[in-house]
């Protein structure tokens, strides 16, 4: 779990280190050797320490980070796409971790609904929340600072399956400090020198230094990637005597490694000379690898232990398997995300967007948001909320009459729902919502099932693995077609009062109108006085504002203020021509959209009334519906009310808290006026 992109390996040079203890050696290129045994041959078996990610190599004037790959060549032909939209981290040479997201194309400001960016996919661009150039730097960002993913480790099929970015980096330094461990205890039968390299994803620097160091006479090189199965190659041309030697050995011990005919090493394009001494005694071993080059590269127990296991024989040694607590399968009954305790009238702001981001409830499945949301509601107010047929929680203010005004702010969120189980348990999902599925692929997510939560990892083509090989076994863990997906989320804090997290569309509305609620509850003596004025949280308004049309028929109102986001082009990857809405300037009037026209005049008011009230304002022109369009064919004249956001519909939407503070001071205002009558 630690981060280290080539050139930058401190963090795990530091770890491999403490674990290595005495005799441990660190040459120029920070690469990492201890020697155990004695006499002949020398064997030197190497592994990397490096995962391949970027360097910042630009700061942009509106401070976006630009950024140069630091992996050749590259893990995966989709390399630059995988990142977008995606949660890093940004090391600086202080030391210190910014966090921040890389900005990929929102879904709602596609013309073509084609769901792809008018930039290249290597166009990437990093946003740490800053405004400008000077705010990157005054938080000590630089050019060269490393940028890496955040990692989760995911554990499937009981914990014996391993799943983080780039495991398969790491993976044979993990088998080379467990070879370290059994040598301390049985020494090899020859001298042995475990080599922890640096660079292995830029020409291989490190190893060509530990080579040239140590001038062994048989080299062994754990390779990072590769196949699902383990395998032994040649490490150059198409056969040596060191890999026919291993793969004889690999048999007499039944590990079933696969052969391969050569292996690509990428070394120095300037080099004239070739990297090996011998290349009949130099050969490549990988740990078999799911999934190689992506970012839920999968590494079973198994297939690690059986390649410790073939080097300590290899070495001379019977290997012993590390003594360790075993690995229990974590997925099983997963408690949900972080939600705070209730008493929202006394929660921040950011701590109700907080937990309102952690719950799922994607459409059709809103229940977990909708029971929280419940248990917030002031008790002046809790005795006048019901839930409708249609799943709707309503809270109804004032008397008890049709309501003259309506405000709504939708529960649900995008996500994936079951559609078959596979016959090797691969389940087949489908989007909820209006999403860009490409966006989602190669990700941790987390099933719904009436067993509970399930840790599972999204692949291609709208694939779930949750770790089982068969359609019984998915059954047994209580899988059925139907069961809700979502992709597993990170709420973060950027740059000054910028956030980031899955589902701010539209759970920063819900905190909005919760917001509002218990103000005005707290503030208004008989909240059962005053004209109508429900506040309502809908259901499945991500798949055609299915809640809001059956509230809509049950009670047409006078006005409706729809609390959802304002789709900004506020970002280097979309045309600012229309949708442009700047992040920290305010709350916006969602004047017009793609499901209906506001009425100008109530648009002057609202803005009108914010400036009254030092607020500050913004409206404008974006795509997407909202759920006020529904009540305007029953005689409603609806009024959206928004705030900016940013990379709409994937995992990494960015808001301005500051904006979502004024649209709370707006909707409060405009819920008191409405409730005592004017205008």
């Amino acid at each position: 779990m630690l981060d280290g992109i080539a050139g930058s390996e401190q963090q795990i040079r530091r770890y491999v280190e403490e674990q290595l203890g005495p005799g441990a050696e660190v040459d120029n290129t920070g690469s990492i050797t201890k020697t155990f045994g004695a006499g002949g041959p020398h064997i030197l078996i190497a592994a990397g320490l490096d995962e391949p990610g970027f360097v910042i190599s630009a700061i942009t004037e509106q401070g976006y980070l630009r950024l140069k790959r630091l992996a050749e060549p590259s893990p995966h032909y989709e390399f630059e796409r995988l990142w977008q939209a995606r949660h890093v981290s940004v090391q600086t040479y202080q030391g210190t971790r910014i966090p921040g997201v890389v900005a990929a194309p929102s879904v709602h400001l596609d013309d073509g609904r084609g769901y792809s960016s008018s930039r290249g996919n290597k166009d990437l661009y990093v946003d740490i929340g800053a405004s400008s150039q000077e705010e990157a730097r005054a938080a000590g960002i630089e050019i060269l600072d490393p940028v890496t993913l955040n990692k989760k480790l995911i554990r499937l099929s009981g914990g014996q399956r391993l799943s983080t970015p780039w495991i398969s980096s790491r993976a044979g330094a993990a088998t080379l400090l467990s070879l370290a461990e059994a040598f301390e205890n049985s020494s090899p039968n020859s001298t042995v020198t475990l080599a922890f390299v640096t660079q292995q994803y830029y020409y291989n620097a490190g190893l060509l230094r530990v080579m040239e160091r140590i001038r062994a006479d048989r080299v062994i090189w754990l390779a990072a990637t590769g196949k699902q199965e383990s395998q032994i190659a040649p490490a150059s041309g198409w056969s040596s005597g060191l890999s026919d030697e291993l793969r004889e050995l690999s048999g007499r011990l039944g590990l079933g490694f696969q052969n391969a005919s050569s292996s690509s090493i990428s070394f120095d394009p300037f080099r004239t000379k070739a990297p090996w001494r011998d290349a009949n005694n130099a050969a490549v071993v990988s740990v078999g690898v799911e999934r190689a080059g992506t970012p839920v590269e999968t590494v079973a127990l198994s297939e690690m232990a059986a390649v410790a296991r073939l080097l300590a024989t290899f070495c001379g040694i019977e290997w012993q398997a590390p003594q360790s607590a075993s690995t229990p399968d974590s997925s099983a009954d997963m408690p949900l995300p972080d939600a705070a305790p209730p008493g929202a009238a006394g929660d921040s702001l950011l701590s109700l967007i907080e937990s309102l981001v952690g719950l799922p409830g994607v459409s059709g499945a809103e229940k977990p948001v909708r029971d929280w949301i419940q248990k917030q509601v002031p008790d002046v107010a809790a005795a006048r909320a019901r839930t409708d047929e249609a799943g709707n929680l309503i809270i109804r203010l004032g008397k008890d009459e049709p309501p003259a005004a309506v405000f709504i702010a939708h529960l649900d969120e995008i996500g994936f729902k079951v559609k078959e189980i596979g016959h090797d348990g691969l389940l087949t999902v489908e989007p909820l919502g209006g999403l860009n599925a490409s966006l989602f692929e190669w990700r941790p997510a987390i099933l719904h099932t009436a067993q509970g939560q399930r840790e599972a990892l999204m692949t291609r083509s709208q694939n779930l693995d949750l770790g089982v090989s068969s359609s019984d076994e998915a059954k047994q863990l209580g899988v059925a077609a139907g069961d809700t997906v979502t992709v597993a989320k990170t709420f973060r804090r950027l740059l000054g009062s910028r956030i980031t997290g899955r589902a701010l569309d539209d759970r920063a509305g819900c905190a909005v109108l919760l917001r509002a609620l218990c103000s005005v509850a707290a503030d208004v003596p008989k909240i059962n006085e005053g004209r109508a004025v429900w506040v309502v949280f809908s259901v499945e308004e991500e798949i055609g504002l299915v809640g809001a049309e059956k509230m809509a028929e049950a009670a047409a109102a006078r006005r409706v203020y729809p609390i959802d986001s304002f789709v900004s082009s506020d970002s280097p990857l979309e045309d600012p021509a229309s949708a442009y809405s700047t992040l920290g300037d305010g709350f916006v009037i969602r004047a017009i959209d793609s499901s209906g026209i506001s009425n100008r005049a109530e648009v002057e008011r609202v803005a009108a009334l914010a400036r009254s009230r030092a607020i500050p304002v913004q409206y404008g022109v974006t795509s997407g519906g909202n759920d006020g369009s529904r009540f305007v064919p029953y005689g409603s004249i609806s009024v959206p009310l928004s705030w900016p956001l940013r990379y709409s519909h994937t995992a990494a939407e960015v808001s301005d808290l500051r904006d979502i503070e004024a649209l709370t001071e707006i909707v409060t205002a405009l819920m008191r006026e409405e409730l005592a009558g004017r205008p």
